[in-house]
């Protein structure tokens, strides 16, 4: 038998991701993954900013960024008829962070650069072709059986770890074997895909996706090489067996798309149905669940994947902490406490938007085709109410300051963030140049930012110093510190926020501390004054 710490069963990026954080707090695990080879399809296409910041820990995302790219707008067409057009430039971009756009890379690109990153970066690899067949579990720990893919002689390899974390899709074995139910259903509509060459006859749309609504629905996205995906679903979708023909989306995207383009040379052609269920709880015991084994919905927004980053993140360094003994086991139902609501409402939100989208109510179709020329306009007329829209698909807004495990000091002014918010970014200077606040985060503990307020407020170096020293002197956790000052200090240490606008932004003139947990959230804030509210906290 061979032991490990925590066995992670599903190497898709949830679990390599998981892999990642792991190693990085350097807690041994296994990651097995019973596919003998990676997928050479797209599949998932948006890295979101967020998942970016959260790589960035890793000082990675700057890497992967580089491998997508942003679109330049989009188009919207109702009957054939283009109603709105929205250009992508520097007044769309998100504020408060050094990835202020969605990515376009294809599922297939992110996976491949988090395994040379894992391997590269922590000397570890997915193991490949070994399918779990069982996952039992005691009050000490956790038995996994595994059988080599292909393999008839019925011999078997069993891991003992004290942990197990199901990152093995939406027909999860680890899931089944925890107990945990996955309510939800199907949709009734089918959809086809291809990612496939186009020529433009005329007014190529570099770089833009275009959605059009008809009797049906159907969206053109940029591919990198001169390709797009298309994806429809509705009347005008021829129904055969098998898999769909370039031909069925030629049809449906004359009859949709205003610019006109010659579809040939598809690389993938598809034909695909939805589903939205989520499980239950988010845990039983020693076994976890994380990504599509936790929640699976309509691809609106690019939400699935990056939220199977973020389960991933959330859990990985509250399994170290807990293994370290450094926190209870009770402390991992915080993973449950966190993720669980933040699946929920994605599921009730992608499912209202979808329905929306793809009802194929004609009484329904009719009115949203007869008021979408009206109603689009008016949504994307404004660049604050795109900008909304974007944070809220880029998963700015997620937050954890409702469930209990983050806290706010009473006496802090100002509303722009609170405990379990993610923190807002900017640039500071140091002594080896500009960076970005959250280039001083990382996944290996917490960080505990000092600013200094500005203007009559403002404390001195001296005054975050002996904070400082108090914190450390008490804190039962392992903390990085970093000053921030809001003026051009005079030879003091740290770094500055000049003209203090990062302060502004975060509401901050009087002196003020911020607890980052090791997963970039903010674990505990408050003004400097109230300074024994976060060592109590800590303990």
């Amino acid at each position: 038998m061979e032991n490990t710490d925590v066995l992670i069963i599903g190497g898709g990026p949830t679990g390599v991701v998981l892999a990642l954080e792991l190693a990085a707090q350097k807690i041994p695990f296994r990651l097995i993954d019973k596919a003998l080879a990676r997928s050479d399809k797209s599949r998932a296409l948006v890295v979101q900013p967020r998942t970016l910041e959260l790589l960035s820990r890793h000082g990675i995302a700057r890497d992967l960024q580089e491998r997508g790219f942003t679109t330049t707008g989009a188009r919207y067409c109702v009957n054939g008829k283009e109603v709105v057009r929205i250009e992508v430039g520097d007044n769309a971009a998100l504020p408060n962070t050094a990835f202020p756009f969605q990515k376009l890379i294809s599922q297939e690109d992110t996976e491949y650069f988090l395994d040379e990153c894992l391997e590269k970066k922590y000397g570890r690899k997915v193991e490949r072709g070994l399918e779990a067949k069982t996952v039992v579990q005691d009050a000490d720990g956790v038995t996994a059986t595994f059988s080599k893919v292909g393999d008839t002689t019925g011999e078997t390899t069993t891991i003992r770890a004290k942990y197990v974390v199901g990152c093995d899709g939406s027909r999860s074995v680890v899931r089944q074997a925890a107990g945990l139910t996955f309510d939800g259903e199907s949709y009734q509509q089918h959809f086809i895909l291809t990612d496939t060459h186009i020529e433009w006859e005329r007014e190529a749309p570099n770089g833009e996706a275009i959605m059009c609504f008809g009797q049906g629905v159907l969206a053109v996205l940029p591919l990198k090489n001169g390709m797009v995906r298309v994806f429809a679903s509705g009347a005008n979708v021829k129904k055969r067996e098998g898999e769909p023909l370039l031909e069925d989306f030629q049809e449906f995207f004359d009859k949709m798309v205003p610019v006109k383009g010659k579809l040939h040379d598809p690389v993938w052609l598809t034909r695909f149905y939805l589903h939205h269920r989520g499980v239950n709880k988010y845990s039983n015991g020693r076994i976890f669940v994380a990504g599509d084994a936790a929640h699976i919905h309509s691809p609106v927004g690019g939400q699935g994947m990056n939220t199977g980053i973020q389960d991933a993140v959330n859990l990985g360094w509250k399994l170290a902490a807990v293994i370290r003994g450094e926190r209870p086991a009770s402390f991992l139902d915080s993973y449950h406490g966190e993720r669980y609501p933040v699946g929920q409402n994605l599921l009730k939100s992608t499912d209202r938007v979808f329905n929306f989208m793809s009802s194929t109510n004609p009484i329904f179709v009719f009115i949203r085709n007869l008021l979408l020329p009206w109603l689009l306009p008016w949504l994307f007329g404004k660049m604050s109410r795109v900008q909304e829209m974007f944070k809220v698909m880029s998963e700015f807004d997620i937050t954890y300051r409702d469930y209990g495990f983050v806290g706010t000091a009473p006496l802090l002014r100002g509303n722009n963030v609170r405990g379990g918010d993610r923190m807002l970014d900017g640039k500071i200077e140091g002594p080896e140049g500009q960076k970005y606040l959250l280039d001083l985060a990382d996944p290996t503990s917490y960080h505990l930012i000092l600013l200094s307020g500005f203007g009559t407020e403002a404390a001195s170096e001296g005054d975050l110093q002996r904070a400082e020293a108090i914190f450390m002197e008490k804190s039962p956790v392992t903390v990085k510190v970093h000053l921030i000052f809001g003026e051009k200090p005079n030879g003091q240490s740290g770094y500055v926020d000049k003209d203090a606008t990062l302060h502004k932004d975060l509401g901050f003139s009087q002196p003020t501390y911020v607890l980052l947990r090791p997963d970039s959230y903010i674990g505990h804030v408050g003004p400097l004054s109230a300074l024994g509210d976060l060592i109590n906290w800590s303990k």
